[in-house]
């Protein structure tokens, strides 16, 4: 499985989950730009992937964010943050359906933030286990092993 399909099937996931209205990618201070946001949002954010070499696994880390607006009398603070973790826990479980696996452990970090507006949420770092569509190698029709003219080298 590629990157790119993680990355679908990780938003597919997080946008059916009740509490999610609005997904940002690959960096969840984007939401700076968005007054009209569509709160809870759901945040991805890459980190170092990782494979070895014979592994039928490539490893995708990831930090996933929730985040809502608070009250003006921040009085909902722990109820976003307790959904955030249900959310976010249950995203993660949910990846397991599409033999996306996480690691047996992963934590999370409640934060208060301002964004385009004061907001509460968490986030949680995970690794992602996803079998590599191929263990072998792929070769190409000439790399210009014969020293042609096919390509331009300097």
């Amino acid at each position: 499985m590629t990157l790119a399909q993680v990355i679908k099937m990780i938003e597919m996931v997080a946008l059916k989950q009740p509490s999610v209205n609005m997904v940002v990618r690959n960096d969840v201070f984007r939401l700076n730009a968005k007054p009209d946001a569509k709160y809870g949002v759901f945040a991805w954010l890459q980190g170092q992937h990782a494979t070895q070499l014979g592994s039928s696994f490539i490893d995708y880390t990831f930090t996933f964010f929730y985040v809502d607006r608070l009250l003006a009398d921040k009085s909902n603070e722990v109820e976003i943050q307790s959904t955030g973790i249900q959310t976010l826990n249950n995203i993660i479980r949910s990846l397991e359906d599409y033999d996306v696996v996480s690691e047996t452990t992963y934590t999370f970090q409640v934060f208060n933030q301002r964004f385009a507006d004061i907001c509460a949420g968490v986030y949680c770092n995970v690794t992602l286990s996803v079998p590599v569509d191929d263990t072998c190698p792929e070769f190409f029709a000439d790399f210009n092993d014969d020293f042609n003219e096919d390509y331009a080298i300097y």
